[in-house]
């Protein structure tokens, strides 16, 4: 993983992301990327060998198995928390990200059209393109959490979840990947088998076993481990004082012949309206934390819905039983709570109080959101107010009422119950308030959301937009100058600075722009394009024309850089090379086909060739 950032940094270029849940953009998108590749590797690796992915290969497993380590080294044994129904949690996921967005496409959405277009239309469903390789990326950093996420996200799914839930809690609780994984183990003919005459059932085995598998009833009974939660770590074999087990072929768990009654029996923690109740918590946890303030992504909010699921238990039973423990603490006595007990008590109040109140924002964006959808004015109309309906008006005043509720606490202007920012909340604010008329709130928001460090590139862009309009140029060009200088890669913020630049006649610095990134960054194609732009502004068509075909070699599946290099062509007097140029983007990024057809259509009639236009018009409606 290392070696992988260190060759991309260094490179500008490199294989996509590892990364399974990046399996998600093949199932949407169509585009077949290293992490789909992986998954479908262990899915077969897993029906043939086990879980040996989760066993040796797994970042994550090692570290919790690092976390349970130097737990037990402070004198902490984390005790298995042994539940049914949130054992279904890993293939609930699972069934979310893999399989629920062909069946919203196949299946769901096509039924509900004819009787409930709303419904359908709601669901957002995009065609499939078809498929498409995409191994190599520029971005890679794209989409993956930032450091104020990722190191409380290992600390969450090391040590916590092995605090509460045990060794290995994760992936037997949180892991969507496994959702897939356990059902292709219990078909893999490899596994730990048993020479039962040198097994005297000491259980040593059992207690080596970090995901709580019981081996020594499991070879006793069937003659190999057939437990779906078995990851192939060899340490029952480790500590077998006999030899009496070894990794090798033998019977599939699908294939076990025995009767129920001779099963293995897994004791359970919970009670059947526990377990409705954790199921209940975990549920709510899980839509309140998924995305709070834009942070929390799934695979954190998981586990720690998870974690809250336990303390609601571990509550009730404070409650109902006399004497309750917690890891090596004693919470109640005879009874009676303990110093630590009320301390317990405590912690758990503050937790659910600061959900409660996470859950009052999720609600109030929510809310905030709906009378949002239904503004229907244009920007353009919003800034000149003008068309804008009392509806609009009045939708904007309660949504606007609602974000600002929803906002930090620490605002600078009107302040919420938000303990930290929600960035889109600020740019909804920021669009409200223009439909609203107030576009100087309008920019103090943005510039508040500046400030906090968390604008992207769209962002910045906007309110550099909003500067222009309040005909303030020169605050609108220092933002600029700033987000470029600070974030290299803001795209948009480039493009509109270099726009202003040529504007004002500042042709040399515009191009400046440019020729600065690419000197640090040759691969980034859409600052090529970008330069190309310029070059071709001031008269200089052929060496535009030269970085455009260099960007769309470097990066034959951007669609930007495609429509540049098409529209530079068109203007040369070039249609037939402008469509080909378009055709070929679209075969390598069936995703982004409508558009590039679109603009193909648009190419024809200014060449006027409207009978080829119309063929390309009527091919995008089907």
């Amino acid at each position: 993983m290392i070696a992988h950032v260190l060759h991309w940094w260094i490179t500008g270029r490199s294989f996509g992301r590892f990364v399974l849940s990046d399996s998600m953009q093949t199932i949407e998108l169509g585009e077949v990327n290293p992490g789909i590749i992986l998954f479908v590797l262990a899915l077969l690796a897993t029906a043939l060998l086990g879980r040996f992915m989760c066993g040796w290969i797994c970042h994550i497993g090692a570290l919790q198995d690092l976390s349970t380590w130097t737990l037990r080294k402070l004198g902490v044994r984390p005790r298995l928390f042994r539940s049914r129904l949130l054992g279904f949690v890993p293939l609930g996921l699972a069934i979310y990200m893999f399989v629920w967005p062909t069946f919203k496409r196949l299946v769901l959405g096509p039924a509900l059209k004819p009787i409930w277009p709303e419904a359908s239309a709601g669901l957002a469903i995009t065609p499939f393109p078809g498929f498409s390789l995409n191994l190599t990326t520029e971005h890679l950093w794209d989409g993956l959490p930032s450091l104020w996420v990722g190191v409380p996200f290992l600390v969450v799914a090391g040590f916590l979840i092995v605090f509460f839930l045990g060794a290995r809690g994760l992936c037997r609780y949180a892991c969507p990947y496994g959702g897939f994984l356990l059902p292709a183990e219990q078909l893999a003919p490899g596994r730990v088998n048993v020479d039962m005459s040198k097994c005297d059932q000491c259980g040593l085995c059992t207690a080596a076993c970090s995901t709580g598998v019981r081996v020594h009833e499991e070879v006793r009974i069937h003659g190999s481990v057939t437990d779906r939660n078995c990851i192939r770590s060899f340490d029952c074999i480790g500590a077998c004082p006999h030899q009496a087990l070894s990794f090798s072929i033998g019977r599939p768990a699908f294939a076990s012949q025995h009767p129920p009654e001779d099963a293995v029996h897994t004791r359970y923690d919970l009670t059947w309206p526990e377990e409705l109740m954790c199921l209940a918590i975990f549920i709510g946890t899980f839509l309140t934390l998924r995305g709070l303030y834009q942070q929390l992504p799934l695979l954190m909010a998981t586990p720690l819905a998870v974690v809250i699921a336990y303390l609601g238990w571990k509550t009730l039973r404070m409650w109902r039983d006399p004497h309750v423990t917690f890891a090596r603490l004693q919470l109640k006595h005879m009874g009676s709570l303990t110093r630590a007990g009320r301390m317990y008590i405590a912690a758990t109040l503050l937790i659910m109080t600061l959900l409660v109140q996470s859950a009052a924002v999720r609600l109030l964006l929510w809310r905030a959101e709906q009378f949002d959808d239904q503004v229907k004015a244009s920007f353009d109309s919003a800034l000149a107010q003008t068309s804008i309906s009392d509806a609009d008006r009045s939708n904007a005043a309660a949504g606007l009422h609602l974000y600002r509720l929803a906002s930090s606490c620490w605002h600078e202007g009107d302040r919420g119950i938000g303990l930290a920012l929600t960035p889109e909340a600020s740019v909804r604010i920021s669009w409200l308030e223009i439909v609203g008329g107030h576009p100087r709130e309008a920019v103090d928001e943005l510039e508040f959301l500046l400030r906090s460090g968390r604008a992207d590139d769209g962002t910045i862009t906007q309110l550099a937009i909003l500067h222009q309009h309040l005909r303030e140029q020169d605050r609108a060009i220092a933002i600029l100058q700033a987000a470029v200088l600070e974030h290299p890669a803001f795209t948009e913020c480039r493009n509109m600075l270099a726009s202003v630049l040529m504007q004002t006649g500042r042709a040399v610095d515009a191009e400046r722009l440019y020729t600065t990134r690419l000197a640090s960054r040759p691969t980034d194609s859409l600052a090529r394009a970008g330069l190309a732009k310029v070059l071709f502004m001031t008269g200089r068509q052929s060496e535009a024309l030269m970085e455009l075909e260099i960007a769309s070699k470097n990066s034959p599946r951007e669609p930007e850089v495609a429509r540049d290099h098409a529209l530079v062509l068109a203007a040369m007097n070039r249609p037939d090379d402008a469509i080909a140029e378009l055709k070929r983007a679209a075969q390598a990024r069936p995703s982004a086909r409508n558009g590039l057809q679109t603009l193909s259509a648009q190419v024809l009639r200014a060449a006027g060739r409207e009978s080829e236009a119309e063929g390309l018009d009527f091919a995008n409606e089907r």
